[in-house]
């Protein structure tokens, strides 16, 4: 279980999954969400489950209450390429129920977790113009990068809308303020140097020491 500020994030249980159908249809996050489907009911849900936890290019995790563990959203990774270390991540949050920052937080959470346990070097996503939510949380409070816009790419509610296209590289995530708070939230605090033996030179304890990977309102994304 990753633990942020507000939120945790924790594996999907066959328990959320009627919760995760409810927000799946809930209409603060459908009309936000860039992928579409028919409405889903609990039926099937379970399938849905076992397949995606099949799939070596998935890992979808529930965003949880710190303090009660009931499921409020629904994040992971998806399009996992190994060769090219990158993924598509996205947040859905049940309006109305998870707290103000919950979305930032599990942003946050997922960053410091694909990069520094996953060992990805590149995360991206998709949002709607008009998802000024998810645009708050990614790119203002984040610091992801708009890379470009698909023009006219998404039907909604009876009206063709562009569809941008964002990113975030390791090397810019470790360039946040906040970064190395959540880097220890989920690999724990940073290891200490060692302290060189008398005599011993400082070029040579460097050399010597292991390597540490380079660190670089609802949500409704890809």
């Amino acid at each position: 279980m990753l633990n942020g500020r507000l939120v945790a994030i924790r594996p999907t249980r066959v328990t959320d999954l009627d919760f995760l159908a409810d927000l799946a249809v809930a209409d603060g996050v459908r009309h936000h969400v860039v992928g579409w489907n028919w409405p889903i009911g609990r039926d099937g849900q379970e399938e849905w489950l076992r397949q995606s936890q099949r799939d070596p290019a998935v890992r979808r995790l529930t965003v949880a209450a710190v303090d009660t563990d009931e499921p409020l959203g629904l994040t992971g990774l998806w399009e996992i390429d190994w060769h090219n270390r990158s993924a598509l991540t996205a947040v859905k949050l049940m309006p109305g129920l998870a707290p103000r920052g919950a979305g930032t937080d599990s942003i946050m959470l997922i960053m410091a977790w694909a990069f520094y346990e996953v060992g990805l070097r590149r995360l991206h996503s998709t949002i709607l113009p008009f998802n000024a939510p998810s645009l708050g949380a990614y790119v203002r409070k984040c610091g992801w990068r708009i890379e470009g816009r698909d023009r006219e790419a998404v039907f909604r509610r009876g009206e063709w809308h562009d569809l941008l296209r964002v990113a975030m590289l390791r090397p810019e995530f470790d360039a946040l303020a906040d970064a190395e708070e959540y880097v220890q939230r989920v690999c724990g605090p940073r290891a200490p140097m060692p302290t060189p033996a008398p005599g011993q030179s400082t070029n040579a304890s460097v050399q010597s020491a292991p390597e540490r990977p380079e660190r670089a309102s609802s949500i409704a994304t890809a």
